[in-house]
């Protein structure tokens, strides 16, 4: 659910140019955070880690040269 309101807010951001240059005027994760849910989109600390996390293992994923599953060679 919090990853739903994170997109959400975020294509909020996206589409409206106001609430764009609120996001951008904000100093940190804290003040994005009260900017969202005083927009009435419900995030969390947690939210924004875990989105930075998921969007490292991704990246990594994509750039690595395991491209493949591991395969035993054949005899």
């Amino acid at each position: 659910m919090s990853r739903e309101a994170l997109s959400d807010f975020l294509r909020a951001v996206e589409r409206y140019q106001p609430l764009r240059r609120e996001a951008s005027a904000c100093r940190n994760d804290a003040e994005l955070i009260e900017l969202a849910r005083s927009h009435g989109f419900a995030l969390h600390p947690a939210d924004l880690q875990s989105d930075a996390a998921e969007s490292r293992t991704g990246r990594w994923f994509q750039t690595s040269r395991l491209n493949h599953p591991f395969r035993s060679p054949t005899s």
